[in-house]
């Protein structure tokens, strides 16, 4: 009869607890009806959505992508000729009252008068000098710094991402960690009052009935702790989105679905990361800029052709005819043109410089070979990364189907010691161990399905593509 009426009675105090946790339901809808702040619940989309608009983090490095272009204006203003212009107005005033005779004594003037002049000059001036190899060079590499200064800001753009989105894992997990710790709070209220039962019938002691108690007020605890994680869990997820606009929140409850990692091609992901890897593409870019810096360098030698013209023209006149004038009918063009080709001694006895050309150009020389085995190291340091994390993913696929196992055996062997605890075929000591076993389960089999989403984000952070996953577009280049 204890057989077929225990799981009846469990049934029946699982609905009281369930009953108790939509009356506090009740109560926060209350809450909010009274005008209390709502609660934000947030998928992870949304939350990626939010960080993009107002982790600083992530607004920061937008704002280098946009000042990443500023160089390249830079470069094209060089190209343009310098152009001066000039304007110069003056008034004069005279006035004699006495002059120097022919003996050198001084003589009063009878009819002294002032005599005013005016004056006015205006010019223009056109210079523009060319230096085809310099310049060319230069603008490469301006190109390849522009170009690095972005990659710089996509890899933080990556990263920050990648970090709102552990955030979010992170409040998952200790949600989904909490639902674990509830449920077996209710499984031990159950319990508790089987042992109640059988303590008024005589087939429990009453140390069995404390061991139920403690068990109670233990998992108590545990819920109470796992409340405080996923609490915290909340406010560092808030301050990772950064936006001072969301106030009390939540997240999706349904946990990330693991997959067999062999759908993924590991050879395609490798190739992938050797094109599109943040730290691949920081490397090329790096490259870029130490052979843009070695050809300019080398192109010092490179003739030069300058270009310059001058507009004027002037007036002077009597009183205030010519104060600030202007007329452009007298106007004087002098233009000319020159085609310089030098070839510094230095280029053949590098002491007259000091050998600071020779010296620059070695400098270069080596920082571009440096550049180049830093690249071939990143190369191969990614593909180790891949192939790493594609083997963590797989560990994790693997402990996925394990702990589910795990979680069906001790399930159904605590299935098996209860009923023969109640046949009194089992102590309570075994009891207890087959319900720690369980629990212990349970926790485990929720925390290895975040462990694979961890590995999964893990792997297209190395690949740069979070922010692709989550449906974000970044700004292009030159937008």
């Amino acid at each position: 009869l204890l057989f077929y009426l225990y799981p009846l009675v469990r049934l029946v105090l699982l609905f009281i607890f369930l009953g108790v946790g939509l009356g506090g339901g009740v109560d926060v809808a209350a809450q909010e009806a009274r005008g209390e702040p709502q609660v934000t619940v947030l998928t992870l989309q949304e939350a990626l959505e939010r960080a993009s608009q107002s982790n600083s983090q992530y607004r920061q490095a937008l704002n280098q992508l946009e000042l990443g272009e500023h160089p390249r204006q830079r470069w094209w203003a060089n190209l343009m000729p310098n152009l001066g212009l000039s304007y110069r107005t003056g008034l004069g005033l005279r006035r004699q009252p006495y002059y120097v005779d022919f003996e050198g004594r001084p003589t009063e003037v009878a009819d002294v008068r002032t005599v005013t002049s005016s004056n006015y000059s205006q010019g223009a001036s056109v210079n523009l000098t060319l230096d085809p190899g310099l310049r060319y060079y230069e603008f490469r590499r301006t190109q390849a710094q522009a170009h690095q200064s972005r990659t710089s800001a996509e890899q933080r753009l990556n990263a920050t991402l990648a970090a709102v989105q552990r955030f979010y894992l992170d409040a998952q997990n200790s949600q989904a960690q909490l639902e674990v710790e509830e449920a077996l709070l209710a499984d031990r209220q159950v319990d508790l009052a089987e042992e109640e039962r059988r303590f008024e019938l005589l087939r429990a002691s009453r140390s069995d009935l404390l061991s139920g108690e403690l068990d109670l007020e233990n998992q108590r605890i545990r819920v109470r702790t796992a409340q405080g994680a996923v609490d915290k869990a909340l406010l560092a997820l808030r301050t990772a989105i950064g936006d001072p606009e969301l106030g009390a929140l939540e997240i999706e409850r349904e946990p990330p679905a693991p997959f067999d990692p062999s759908t993924l091609n590991l050879a395609e992901l490798v190739a992938r990361a050797g094109r599109e890897s943040p730290s691949v593409i920081a490397a090329e870019s790096d490259l870029a800029v130490q052979r843009a810096a070695l050809n300019s360098a080398k192109a010092l030698d490179w003739p030069s052709v300058t270009v310059s013209t001058t507009v004027s023209s002037a007036a002077y006149g009597e009183e205030y005819a010519e104060l600030f004038g202007a007329k452009f009918d007298d106007v004087e063009i002098n233009g000319n043109a020159s085609l310089s080709v030098s070839v510094p001694l230095t280029n053949f006895l590098p002491i007259f410089d000091g050998f600071a050309k020779s010296y620059s150009i070695a400098s270069a020389t080596m920082s571009l070979r440096n550049s180049e085995m830093s690249y071939r190291q990143t190369m191969l340091e990614v593909e180790e990364s891949i192939r790493s994390r594609y083997l963590d993913l797989e560990t994790a696929w693997e402990n996925v189907l394990q702990r589910e196992r795990a979680l069906e055996v001790a399930s159904e062997r605590l299935a098996v010691v209860r009923e023969e605890y109640l046949l009194a075929n089992k102590g309570i000591e075994e009891l207890r161990g087959a319900i720690r076993e369980e629990a212990n389960a349970r926790r485990e089999e929720v925390a290895q399905r975040f462990t694979f989403a961890t590995a999964l984000l893990a792997l297209y952070e190395e690949l740069g593509i979070v922010a692709q996953e989550a449906g974000i577009d970044l700004p292009t280049e030159g937008s």
